[in-house]
């Protein structure tokens, strides 16, 4: 090749828009070869699985099918990065590779390995969070470790804003560059087949839009509610934005620039607070990523050392009735069943469930922490596992120990009519309203539906005494 191309490296920025690595990249007045790497150390790992990789599939095709309109397709290579950059730079004589940072230990990592290896630059941009590490310190320069005052801190301080329009380039159209064609869930060695939701960019910001100029208003009693989901009720409960935000087929900064101007426009002091709480959970986003950034070890261990002395219960065959939402606990099994067919649940179905799982049948967070990750189509390293240790006490800024949640009176609260309950359990779905939050006190217990693993009151006891010989 006579002029010398740069690669953009996709990762976890699957969009054109508002895309900094590539904007550099295309503003280099070179072209631009559009890569993805299918990384065998992730999708072959334990804490892969098959929802996720659909969803990852669907947005690598919406991805390939916007880069054939700028006379471009995506390039699609299989191993570990440093051998396919090491390749692609060797065939193509390339200059520099463009990318956007990860901080998770092994993308950390594995982009320290690129950069001591690889022949040409490699240039990394902070693209995925709105305030990347290091930029949200204390007065010392040590991290924050409680959420509030990196909150506080984290609002003082100046964001990137959106930039919607490509910088002028173009993409390299592959002429002669070798490429496989992306692969189907088989070809990665899963089974399963699974429906997710479209995941392109413009479907992306059609749901930004239509949350920002609509239901953020109710976000505080929406995002609570069981029932609504995606594909049920997609209007009054969550934003559903969190795929799209963890693979980067939505900027952040799209994101946190119209749900600002939602605050702006807020008809009333009850419609900005919950506006404010997103943006909460927008900030929840950043300050996980800082803490795994800075303590790798919560991956594997818990935040809070002494909490290493507990002792959690080796309990096989209710971790597996808890997977397969068989605890006799319809609320719980509602939510497992949902996760399992859909590879989503709602936030506060996530809450629940994990505090059963810690809290009522003491078993060990990290048990759950990765199931989640092999069922969810939005399992986020840094969020899930601040989530789940956040549930279980031993995280940092973590809900007290005592804090348990009863499954019966959170489904009462939150599924009052038995909506959710009887969306994914059939053998309920005759059950009066007066038994459905707890049908073993129906006169006739359900066919075919298990009594409780565990009796509430006596399984709080026993946590409160677990916990309480440590604190």
């Amino acid at each position: 090749m006579s002029v010398q191309p740069v690669i953009h490296w996709f990762r976890r920025d699957l969009r054109l828009s508002d895309n900094r690595a590539l904007s550099a990249a295309l503003s280099a007045g070179v072209p631009v070869i559009p890569l993805f790497v299918f990384d065998s150390r992730i999708y072959k790992s334990q804490r892969s699985g098959a929802p996720r990789l659909a969803f990852l599939l669907r947005a690598l095709h919406a991805l390939d099918d916007t880069l054939r309109q700028h006379n471009s397709r995506l390039l699609i290579r299989f191993g570990t990065p440093p051998e396919a950059l090491r390749d692609l730079v060797s065939e193509t004589n390339a200059q520099a590779v463009y990318c956007n940072d990860d901080y998770t230990p092994y993308a950390q990592e594995r982009d320290r390995e690129l950069k001591a290896t690889l022949s040409v630059p490699l240039h990394l941009y902070d693209d995925l969070l709105l305030l990347a590490p290091g930029q949200v310190n204390k007065d010392d320069g040590d991290p924050f470790m409680v959420f509030t005052p990196f909150k506080k801190r984290w609002l003082s301080l100046p964001k990137m804003p959106f930039e919607p329009d490509l910088p002028p380039g173009r993409f390299h159209p592959l002429d002669g560059i070798d490429g496989k064609a992306l692969p189907t869930l088989a070809e990665l060695g899963f089974a399963e087949t699974i429906a997710v939701p479209d995941a392109s960019e413009s479907q992306a910001r059609r749901l930004l839009l239509g949350f920002t100029s609509n239901s953020i208003y109710r976000y505080n009693e929406g995002r609570n509610r069981l029932a609504a989901d995606w594909q049920h009720d997609p209007v009054n409960g969550s934003s559903f934005l969190s795929p799209y935000l963890h693979l980067g087929i939505l900027s952040i900064r799209h994101a946190y620039g119209l749900a600002q101007a939602a605050q702006d426009k807020a008809p009333d002091k009850e419609s900005a607070d919950a506006v404010e709480a997103w943006i909460s959970e927008l900030i929840w986003r950043d300050f996980y990523n800082h803490i795994l950034f800075y303590f790798p070890h919560v991956l594997k261990h818990n935040f809070r050392r002494e909490y290493n002395a507990l002792q959690w219960r080796h309990a096989p065959a209710e971790l597996q009735a808890w997977k397969a939402g068989m605890t006799g606990y319809p609320v719980v099994d509602a939510a497992m069943r949902q996760l399992n067919a859909t590879g989503w649940m709602p936030n506060r179905a996530r809450m629940i469930v994990a505090s059963f799982l810690c809290k009522d049948l003491l078993i060990d967070w990290r048990e759950g922490e990765q199931y989640f990750m092999q069922h969810l189509i939005d399992g986020d390293t840094a969020a899930n596992n601040g989530g789940w240790q956040w549930t279980a006490g031993t995280g940092t800024d973590a809900q007290p120990y005592f804090r348990i949640f009863n499954p019966i009176s959170q489904s009462m609260k939150f599924d009052p009519e038995g909506t959710y309950l009887r969306r994914w359990l059939p053998e309920l779905r005759d059950i009066p309203n007066d038994y459905i939050h707890a049908p073993w006190e129906a006169p006739t217990p359900p066919a075919g539906y298990p009594a409780p693993l565990v009796e509430h009151n006596f399984a709080r006891k026993r946590t409160m005494e677990a916990f309480g010989v440590i604190t």
